[in-house]
């Protein structure tokens, strides 16, 4: 088994070289190109890199959205034995700053004109920083030090063959135990800590992944998570391991319309995304046919009682196989189709997934495969098997690791996928590291007979309330945004008395609620003054608190005008809430 990411490469270059790589819109179609072209670009990148003085452990930042730029950058840096440090192009210029300062980067990689003109506005700061490359065809002079990334390409094309005994040299003086990443943390509970991720991580997580999702080389996915993020990332070595094809969305906003375009077999989610999904159809159908909504409601019923019965016994008969079948040729296969009509699974990480968003997508035919892990710990740590999800666990842990509980309930996890600590932060590894190599996730979770992890809470999430009461606010607001009228719910109730929301109504849903009572508004907060809005909203609230504890239930909300967002810094790349900046 391959242990270095560069030597994965070479294998599937080999084995898979005339199969498509990577897809991306341009000219408003989708083009792609195969694994010997990735091959030869990188191949350039490498030669460029090495020429212009990026030594074996120098670091270089990756500041780009999801592009095939993204990736051939991060295999060129590779092999060379560079370390990429991968930012979020979202962060501000100050942010990135901090970053490239902390981890001294020698280059930087940016995608367009707007994050160019961003890093340049901080250069000055950046004493290490000699070269950038961009990777749009900016027009105009360039200053000192910056040059466009298909130049650089050219340039490496000139030299490569002067160069191959080089580039195959310093390919094959990488060791497993090599720094491949330095990946910062999303900050949702601090500042952000640079995990040090090497080969053997990677490797070992991608490969046993590959293995448990059964990744083929005819595989197709849609990317729309950050390549910054370790999620994606993974999900992308272990797609590359198998020689499937990766396509990238615009972004999540044309995830829609790039399913139909691109007809994906799997998809990688965060469970927001889903819910979304969910609370589009049920919308929908609200406002369909009473008849077309009779169909639909008598068609899940059908398909979870399938569901169900072929969980307990492995077969289902007459008459419910036939049942099944006309509820899946009346009503799934359009919710498919919708979907690209060729999934066959979706993987989601990042947050819980609610149980009721896995089981209304394995009844409409596109199970969904949730798995568990952190960044430090490159990242997967548990997955569900695709054969046998157990919806409200995240699944067993991965062969080859270990997963524990502390004696506060806190998951520890120990294995070949286990950074090797923060970039120059000592102290903070100590914090999560201990001397038997045990890495400390600030989860709290529990097993069940059958060796299935659930995650109750983050330890530091958890609500402490003025009474003592404990409260995890994760499950108690997935269940809220599971409502049409919900977009966002974040709970507050440390050392308070009570549990209070704060809501984002779902601004397409309270619009139609309030034409629909004949309501006049001018603005967003006249919108959700409305009584009918507040009166829809505190229905899903008041559903909820009937299945909570009374110190849980939430005694009083807020509507919000806004959503929470990256922009705002409200929330993290994969849609997670920055609490303690939101509060």
């Amino acid at each position: 088994m391959a242990t270095t990411l560069p030597a994965i490469f070479q294998q599937t270059i080999a084995q898979f070289g005339d199969r498509p790589a990577l897809m991306f819109k341009d000219g408003g179609r989708y083009r792609s190109f195969t694994y010997r072209e990735f091959n030869r670009r990188v191949d350039h990148l490498s030669a460029f890199l090495m020429e212009a003085g990026v030594g074996h452990g120098e670091r270089v930042a990756l500041l780009s959205e999801n592009r095939p730029e993204w990736v051939i950058a991060d295999q060129a840096l590779l092999a060379i034995g560079a370390i990429d440090v991968p930012i979020y192009p979202t962060l501000t210029g100050p942010q990135v700053a901090q970053l490239l300062n902390d981890c001294e980067a020698k280059a930087a990689l940016v995608s367009t004109r707007a994050q160019l003109d961003k890093l340049l506005s901080v250069a000055a700061d950046i004493p290490s920083l000699e070269l950038v490359l961009v990777m749009d065809e900016v027009d105009g002079h360039l200053p000192e030090r910056v040059m466009r990334f298909e130049a650089a390409l050219r340039q490496g094309e000139a030299s490569r063959d002067r160069m191959q005994d080089a580039l195959k040299g310093r390919r094959e003086a990488i060791r497993p135990d090599d720094l491949a990443s330095i990946v910062y943390t999303s900050g949702t509970t601090g500042e952000p800590k640079g995990a040090m991720l090497t080969h053997r991580n990677f490797t070992s997580n991608a490969l046993t992944a590959a293995g448990v999702l059964g990744v083929e080389s005819t595989d197709i996915e849609l990317s729309f998570l950050p390549l910054s993020h370790v999620f994606e990332r993974v999900v992308y070595y272990a797609l590359l391991s198998s020689g499937a094809t990766i396509a990238y969305a615009e972004s999540i906003e044309t995830l829609p319309q790039n399913l139909i375009e691109v007809r994906p077999t799997l998809l990688v989610s965060v469970p927001r995304v889903l819910e979304k999904i969910y609370a589009r159809t049920l919308e929908k159908i609200e406002h369909d046919a009473p008849l077309k909504r009779e169909v639909f409601y008598a068609a899940l019923e059908i398909g979870e009682f399938f569901h169900k019965v072929m969980n307990e016994e492995g077969r289902v008969v007459f008459p419910t196989n036939v049942l099944y079948q006309a509820a899946d040729r009346l009503v799934f296969k359009q919710i498919r189709e919708a979907l690209g009509g060729r999934l066959r699974f979706i993987v989601s990480g990042a947050a819980p997934l609610a149980a009721e968003i896995g089981r209304f997508f394995q009844i409409t035919g596109v199970p969904v495969v949730e798995g568990y892990g952190l960044t430090e710990t490159s990242p997967v740590l548990a997955f569900n098997p695709p054969d046998r999800p157990k919806f409200g666990t995240v699944g067993r842990p991965l062969d080859g690791v270990e997963v524990r509980l502390a004696p506060d309930g806190e998951i520890i996890a120990r294995g070949p996928n286990v950074m090797k600590g923060y970039w120059g932060n000592e102290a903070a590894t100590r914090e999560v590291l201990d001397q038997d190599g045990w890495f400390h996730t600030g989860d709290i979770g529990r097993f069940d007979d059958e060796g299935y992890l659930s995650i109750i809470d983050r330890k530091k999430e958890i609500l402490v309330m003025s009474n003592g009461k404990k409260v995890a606010p994760q499950p108690i607001e997935n269940r809220l945004q599971m409502h049409p009228i919900i977009e966002q719910a974040m709970l507050i109730g440390e050392k308070r008395h009570y549990i209070t929301a704060l809501i984002v109504p779902d601004p397409v849903i309270a619009e139609r609620m309030a034409k629909d009572a004949g309501i006049e508004w001018s603005n967003t907060s006249e919108l959700l003054a409305s009584p009918t809005v507040h009166a829809a909203v505190a229905e899903a609230i008041a559903h909820e608190n009937r299945g909570l504890a009374a110190f849980e239930q939430i005694k009083r909300f807020e509507l919000l005008p806004h959503a929470f967002s990256q922009e705002s810094g409200e929330l993290t790349p994969t849609l997670k809430l920055k609490r303690r900046i939101i509060t």
